[in-house]
């Protein structure tokens, strides 16, 4: 038995495609077959070329042999000259949901081990067996055809912001996963089987089980998973299409607002209204969570009646002649039955978000990030404030030391301080992540 070479070169051609410089890049290792194969493909690309490859082990503390398995996995990652990283799972667990908070916890791990190590992309071993799995358990839920569209082969992380600016990359997706065993096996490379994989208290191991009963029937894993490639190209059909229509309806501004042509929004199809709204919610809320489709269908009504409105942490409003959407103020100073004022101190030359929508960085002392409140205590010549909306000013991001206002984000600079809105990153994300930004998509205005 000899190893797939058809594979090795395919992987290596696809992976210059989309890493063509010689920047670090990273790999989530478990140490399991899929893993264990991307892993070895990739290292002997890596070092072709010299690219330091990291991978990066998570160990979610859930069973008593995961610390094994996980130093297991540093030492393979080590043999393959990899740069092996543990990264650990700590604190309490969840007695409910605890697949999905794990994979939200692993992605925060993986996503904060890149920033750290300066790298933009993030390697993930899924293979056309999971793509398939992934399809059939959302149909089993009552999914919309839009998730069949499942996972795509290039994708913003999932995680907001630890995930800001990092790609995945799935070139596995139209692999069997025997034929990764297989290929290892001719390679006489060994992998780590996790138990978890056969337990059929998951719901994907039940799935599993079920795709494999109906294969032997007839339905075709290879069909499901050519479905879910097609069903993603009309999705990525529709996020084009509604990054196209923000080329002229959409402007965002530094200071967190966006405002919209309501009449070009009312001229496009219902579908990429709703879409360009998520798009734009997302990143003047600076939420981690996709809003729901009522709050959604809300945002869009409001503004279609250019009336005020709010849902998923945004408000609609006219202003100007024009029809804006806004930061919701009340989630930002906290409300009477909900206090969280968004207010923390900055360490000197390190880095923190504000409300999931600017990163600050300072090489002052005593600079307090806080929201610049109802009194605007401290500002002094309010003139700059003119052109924003009156409902959004209080909620703009303030930077203060013994009170006085040094910075206002898209208003006031301060040679000390660094103030970098993210809203169109996060917009650009939600709309375009596998493409390169189209002029006028999602760009800020001048502030």
């Amino acid at each position: 038995m000899t190893a797939d070479t058809e594979l090795v070169t395919r992987l290596h051609a696809w992976l210059d495609r989309v890493h063509p410089h010689t920047g670090p890049i990273a790999l989530a290792y478990s140490g399991g077959g899929d893993s264990h194969a991307l892993l070895s493909i990739t290292a002997l690309w890596a070092r072709a070329r010299g690219i330091a490859l990291h991978a990066l082990t998570v160990d979610h503390a859930l069973r008593p042999e995961s610390r094994a398995e996980a130093d297991q996995a540093l030492e393979s990652a080590r043999r393959l000259e990899a740069e092996p990283v543990l990264l650990r799972w700590t604190g309490d667990k969840p007695a409910t949901g605890l697949q999905a908070a794990a994979r939200q916890a692993r992605h925060v791990l993986l996503a904060e081990a890149c920033r750290a190590r300066k790298i933009d992309q993030l390697l993930l071993a899924h293979t056309l067996d999971d793509q398939a799995e992934t399809v059939w358990m959302r149909l089993q839920a009552g999914g919309g055809w839009r998730g069949c569209a499942a996972m795509a082969e290039r994708a913003a992380s999932p995680v907001w912001p630890q995930g800001r600016g990092l790609e995945l990359l799935r070139p596995l997706l139209d692999v069997r996963r025997e034929a990764l065993r297989t290929h290892l096996a001719a390679a006489d490379e060994g992998w780590i089987e996790d138990p978890s994989n056969t337990n059929p208290r998951y719901t994907r191991v039940r799935v599993r089980e079920s795709l494999a009963r109906l294969e032997q029937a007839g339905l075709s894993v290879d069909r499901l998973a050519r479905w879910a490639h097609e069903i993603g190209a009309i999705e990525r059909s529709e996020r084009r299409a509604a990054a196209a229509l923000a080329q002229d309806a959409v402007r965002l501004h530094p200071w967190g607002g966006a405002e919209l042509d309501v009449e070009r929004l009312a001229a496009a199809a219902p579908v990429i209204r709703r879409r360009l709204v998520d798009a734009v919610t997302l990143a003047i809320s600076g939420r981690a969570d996709t809003p729901r489709r009522s709050a959604l269908d809300g945002l869009v009504d409001s503004l279609l009646r250019r009336r005020a409105g709010s849902a998923a942490g945004v408000q609609t409003l006219p202003w100007r002649g024009g029809s804006w959407i806004i930061r919701d103020p009340g989630a930002v100073l906290g409300r009477v039955d909900r206090p969280c004022r968004k207010s923390f101190p900055l360490l000197q030359n390190s880095a923190r978000v504000w409300d999931g929508r600017y990163e600050i960085e300072t090489s002052g002392v005593n600079i307090i990030a806080e929201p610049l409140g109802k009194g605007y205590k401290g500002v002094g010549d309010r003139a700059d404030l003119e052109a924003i909306p009156g409902l959004a000013r209080s909620g703009l991001l303030t930077l203060r030391s013994s009170g006085e206002v040094l910075a206002i984000a898209g208003v006031r600079d301060h040679p000390q301080l660094g103030i970098v809105p993210l809203m169109a990153q996060r917009f650009h994300s939600r709309l375009l992540y596998d493409a390169p930004p189209k002029q006028g998509v999602g760009q800020l205005a001048p502030a």
